[in-house]
Parts: C-alpha cells; structure tokens; sequence
C-alpha cells in the first residue's frame, strides 16, 4: 500500500495559483517527508510532460491523479505520465436533478477517457452530503451515473455527516481514491447549495484557466484570498479550524475500519493526504500525517 499527496498541500491556493515552489521542489519535498505517490493540480500541466517524467523518475515518485475538470487535453497529459484518473474537484449542484445532470456528465467524460486508460472521478467536500428527496446529492450523483467513481474526501464527508466506512461499503467498487483528512467535528453540510445553473461565475472556472494569467494577476486573486481569510469572511475560514493531528483523542474517524472498508473493494483506492488546516508548521504537520499512516495503517 502506497501513501500519496497532493500538490495542493503545498500552499493550498497559493499551489492552486501556481505561485510558491516549483513542481520539481514539491517533487522533492515530497519524497522527502516520506510519501510515493502524487496528485497534482491543472497548473502543474503547465511543465512539459518530459520534464515531469524525468522529475519523477528522479524522485522515484508516482502520479497517481490530479484534481481537473476532466477533459481531452488534461487526460491525455495524464496518461502520459503514467496517472490513473482525473477527478473533478467539485462543482455546483442543489438537488436530485442537477445531481443527475453532473452524473451525466461525468459518464460523457469517462467515455471520452476511457481509450485512454483513464478513469474519472468526482471529489465531494461536505456540500454533496446535502438531503433531497431521501438521499444525500453524492448518492444521487453515484446512482445515476455508471462509469464515475468517487474520491471520497473523508474529512469533508465527516464534516457533512457521512460517516466513511459506511459510504465506502455503499459504494463498493465505486471508490477509486481517498483523501486522508483530519477531522474533529462534525458541522453539517449547510444550507442549500448553488445551483449549476446560477449565473455567478464558477470560482473553479479561474483555477482551470490560471496558466493563462499574469503572475501579477494570480499573486492579486491570492492576496484576496487571505485577507478574506483574516478577516474571517472568507467562504471557508471556519472550515480550516476542524482539521486537527492524525490520530489525536478529538478526531472523530476511524481511519482503520476506513482500510477495513476499502479493502472490501474488487481493486486498491489511492490513498491521498490533503490539509488546508495546519496545527503546526506546514511541512512538519505533512510529516507526521505520513508517519502515523506508515505505522498503523501500511504497517
């Protein structure tokens, strides 16, 4: 079994923005804090697909996914790096039928991937656990759809009131990856979510296209983003206080009957750690996540 993590780790936004390290200093970090495989973000596409082969041949690392809004010209880079799946990151929906709407989609970009060995997956955060019509919006997204798989976001899902372990047994053969995420509370899923269909702009659609931007621009929409989050007005400033140290007496996921769980599964899910929260000094917090995995979970 094969610890993983994503680029977004390494400054959340700030990575998202393609500002802080270069891919090949992550690479290293990387392997340095003990991990083997790797999800990435669109903005690190952005290096040529040589350099990066040569990067992880250097690191002896392994790419496993990024988090992108599926299409041609992001599946094909991915499999030529060797990656297994492109997983949306989220996007909105509000109830069954625009759950259906997403799934549909999703099932369009799967077919789209599929001749190119890559598999397509949605990753929730605690919105998808919202109820309508007797299930949660993930549920429906999942039973109306046929060739998706799930990246479940264990925090997040802990957050919205989905316990795991259940989740993953629901979905057996359905969850193609895990993002490992602490967790002590547990805060709903909050109010209606967006709809697909509102006219504001799609926050994601800027971190899809940021290669485009001026660095000036990206360092702007960064700046923005923190002193939103100073100031406490930032849509998810409360979000990052839940994540606490793995395996500390408040967490409130049972990270052992999770492998129990997975294990069930006809196939191995990508294990992925993902902080926004950090109890301590980022690197540090990324090292001990890894430690205590390699010791009550790998090992």
């Amino acid at each position: 079994m094969k610890i993983g993590i994503g680029t977004y780790s390494f400054g959340g936004i700030e990575s998202f923005l393609g500002l802080g390290p270069t891919l090949l200093e992550k690479f290293k970090m990387i392997k340095d804090l003990g991990f083997d495989t790797v999800e990435l973000l669109p903005i690190d596409l952005s290096n040529d697909v040589l350099d990066i082969k040569k990067w992880l041949n250097e690191t002896g690392l392994e790419v496993v996914s990024i988090h992108a809004e599926p299409s041609v010209e992001i599946v094909k880079k991915i499999a030529a790096i060797g990656g297994k799946a492109v997983i949306w990151a989220g996007t909105p929906f509000c109830n069954k039928a625009e759950a259906i709407e997403v799934a549909n989609k999703l099932d369009e970009m799967a077919t789209m991937a599929e001749p190119y060995g890559i598999k397509i997956g949605y990753h929730n955060h605690n919105q998808e656990f919202y109820f309508d019509e007797g299930k949660s919006l993930l549920e429906h997204l999942l039973d109306n759809s046929t060739k998706c798989f799930s990246q479940l976001d264990c925090g997040w899902a802990m957050y919205g009131g989905m316990y795991p372990p259940y989740f993953i047994r629901k979905y057996r053969n359905r969850i193609i990856s895990i993002h490992v995420k602490e967790n002590n509370k547990v805060l709903g899923p909050g109010g209606v979510p967006a709809s697909r269909h509102d006219k504001r702009e799609n926050p994601s659609a800027v971190f899809a296209n940021v290669k485009e931007l001026p660095i000036e621009e990206r360092q702007r929409i960064f700046d923005g983003f923190k002193e939103r989050m100073k100031t406490g007005n930032g849509a998810n400033s409360r979000d990052m206080n839940v994540q606490c140290k793995m395996g500390a007496p408040e967490s409130n996921i049972d990270w052992k009957e999770i492998k129990k769980a997975l294990d069930e599964q006809n196939f191995k899910a990508f294990w992925i750690v993902e902080r926004e929260g950090f109890y301590d000094e980022n690197n540090k917090c990324l090292a001990d996540d890894c430690k205590w995995l390699m010791e009550n979970i790998v090992n």
